[in-house]
């Protein structure tokens, strides 16, 4: 492993050592997961990248690339959504506070929570206050509907078609079904220019009366085009007319893949209706605050619950099985996949923090789902 790489290493798991102990104790919730994500990069650029991970070369294992690139891609688009919801939820949770007349002190996080965690908690406190005495608030949604990309489906799922290793089709091909370019000498059919002998019809001879041109029979020599049966050398390309395991799609890739869609499926906004059983001026503030700012918060609860739990759960554990399937794979695919599932780790963290801060909200004002 070059300097480089261990150097990059080293600073990515003390970072990842440093998420893991203090993410929740962080101000934001966001200095330590930056203090990662800056490390990842270092590690894997293309974790960081904005270009697509799918596409680059971890590995010279075709099948592993794949997994690799892949999973890389989901725990990229994961990381782009668990920052994404953190703002929109915190946000919103400081609108409602602001209209309502929460102290804005009292909306800022400390040692013991993230931003979206203070914001959110000091408004359902607030509003559970506001709603005593009888008073009633009547919030009914219609849960939002969330649609995947099939076109970005179809493109992950086709990097995931691992072709079969040459090698591997020689293997099982019975050699009378085998053919491609050989790097050596053919002794069979030769459908070019066979150099050597000829045992069949030839179309050229050269002045020693050796075949210099196609040959109609079996090639004993250089054959500059397909040659079939046998090459005593290296099959480029080999082809079998016999029965080879096809391309297959990787389970493990697919999942990743099923994971990015999610991670990026384009989600409606909930419709929603509040009703108060008071007029009270305090309570016509929380009603408009609460039809402009609740769709966000129960769009939070729907995409970050329903929508990616089990996708979530299906990345961590890829992110620990991965890491055990990389012998020989080279320092590239070690350090991406590492940097990735820490990545994962911090990323589902947020998540949980961000869903947990929303339905917070949500629950102190009775929020029911009905069906669209």
């Amino acid at each position: 492993m070059s300097q480089t790489s261990r150097a990059a290493l080293v600073i990515f798991a003390a970072a990842a050592v440093a998420g893991a102990c203090n993410f929740l104790s962080s101000g934001t919730g966001q200095t330590t997961s930056n203090i990662a994500n800056v490390a990842g990069a270092v590690a894997c650029p293309a974790l960081a990248s904005g270009g697509d991970a799918l596409g680059v070369k971890y590995t010279a294992k075709a099948e592993l690339n794949a997994k690799v690139g892949a999973f890389v891609q989901a725990a990229k688009d994961l990381q782009r959504l668990a920052m994404q919801w953190d703002s929109e939820v915190t946000s919103a949770c400081r609108r409602i506070g602001g209209d309502i007349g929460v102290n804005p002190a009292a909306m800022q996080p400390n040692q013991n929570s993230t931003a979206s965690q203070a914001a959110c908690g000091a408004v359902s406190a607030r509003v559970q206050g506001m709603l005593k005495g009888g008073v009633k608030i009547e919030a009914d949604y219609t849960p939002p509907k969330c649609d995947v990309d099939a076109s970005a489906r179809a493109r992950c799922d086709g990097r995931c078609k691992v072709d079969v290793d040459p090698g591997e089709i020689v293997a099982q091909c019975t050699p009378a079904k085998l053919s491609g370019r050989c790097q050596g000498t053919c002794k069979g059919q030769c459908d070019g220019r066979c150099s050597g002998q000829c045992q069949g019809e030839c179309a050229v001879k050269d002045a020693q009366g050796r075949c210099a041109g196609k040959c109609e029979g079996t090639c004993t020599g250089q054959c500059d085009a397909t040659c079939h049966a046998s090459c005593q050398g290296t099959w480029q390309a080999p082809k079998c007319e016999g029965r080879v395991t096809p391309p297959k799609v990787d389970a493990d890739c697919k999942a990743s893949c099923e994971a990015s869609v999610k991670f990026s499926a384009r989600c409606s906004q909930p419709k929603l209706s509040v009703k108060t059983s008071s007029e009270a001026q305090a309570l016509g503030k929380l009603v408009a605050s609460l039809s402009a700012n609740l769709p966000v918060l129960i769009a939070a609860q729907v995409k970050l619950g329903r929508e990616i739990g089990g996708e979530v759960q299906t990345l961590v554990r890829l992110g620990g099985e991965l890491r055990g399937k990389l012998q020989g794979a080279g320092e590239q695919a070690i350090a991406c996949v590492t940097a990735a599932a820490s990545a994962v780790a911090t990323a589902s963290v947020s998540i949980n923090v961000s869903f947990k801060a929303s339905a917070s909200v949500t629950g102190a004002v009775g929020a029911s789902g009905k069906a669209g």
